[in-house]
């Protein structure tokens, strides 16, 4: 009895360790899989802090991560293009077992977005290009990709369907040339997003990400065009911004 007690500890440790290992493993692979993903996808380097993958009794399996920065392309100032503190994640955990994977929920928290102008452009515009180009996917009018590059369907064997994509306590700093010391804050006014991919199949993880982006920039761009509340703000600081670039100029010409 004794021996047979024993040998039901020693099974109890090893299947605790090949839990965590297995926890340990997928949070590497997420954390990675995300940054690569990010990079090939938005075409700017895309960073993670952490990731917390749990693995829950029934069905569903939830990660969190923290700490996940959407970098600026080259040639802007600013700090970076999108800074995530929180994102929750809830999985359908049998459907890891099928060709398509179903995600039940996304919920985006308090996230910080600069929209940083140019003169060439915005760098969320750049971003907005960089995905265009690298995807081949754009969204319809009913929230749909348009296209599809054949060899999206390389990167992973799996294919996607987001139930619901949720975007909380936005908050959009918008920044002009030359003024990233100074810049206007507007709320985003939260957003959901249904049914991103095609649940029969189909929509690769790329292009669920880059519809998912559309209908986000799409959203940001309202908010930061709307008549009324970024044109005074935006004439200050357009004018501190010459005036700060000339008084430059004039320096380096001649000297203090």
């Amino acid at each position: 009895m004794k021996v047979f007690v024993r040998f039901l500890v020693l099974v109890g440790v090893i299947g605790l360790l090949a839990l965590v290992f297995v926890s340990l493993s997928l949070n590497a692979l997420v954390k990675g899989g995300i940054e690569t993903m990010g990079l090939r996808v938005l075409g700017v380097p895309v960073t993670l802090e952490d990731v917390d993958v749990t693995l829950l009794s029934g069905t569903s399996m939830h990660a969190g991560l923290t700490g996940l920065v959407v970098n600026n392309p080259e040639g802007y100032e600013t700090a970076s293009a999108v800074s995530l503190p929180e994102i929750r994640i809830k999985v359908d955990w049998n459907s890891l077992l099928t060709d398509t994977v179903i995600v039940e929920e996304v919920l985006i928290v308090k996230p910080a977005i600069t929209f940083e102008w140019s003169l060439q452009g915005s760098n969320l515009g750049t971003i907005h290009e960089n995905v265009k180009r690298n995807t081949g996917s754009g969204s319809d009018d009913d929230g749909q990709e348009k296209s599809e590059k054949p060899e999206d369907k390389q990167e992973f064997d799996k294919t996607v369907h987001i139930k619901k994509v949720t975007v909380k306590d936005a908050m959009i700093n918008v920044s002009f040339v030359g003024g990233q010391s100074e810049v206007t804050r507007l709320p985003l006014p939260d957003l959901e997003l249904r049914d991103i991919g095609d649940p029969s199949g189909g929509t690769t993880f790329s292009q669920a990400s880059a519809v998912i982006f559309e209908q986000i920039y799409d959203a940001i761009d309202k908010a930061v065009m709307k008549p009324g509340i970024l044109l005074p703000q935006g004439v200050e600081q357009l004018g501190k911004s010459i005036g700060k670039m000339g008084k430059e100029l004039l320096e380096g010409l001649f000297g203090e």
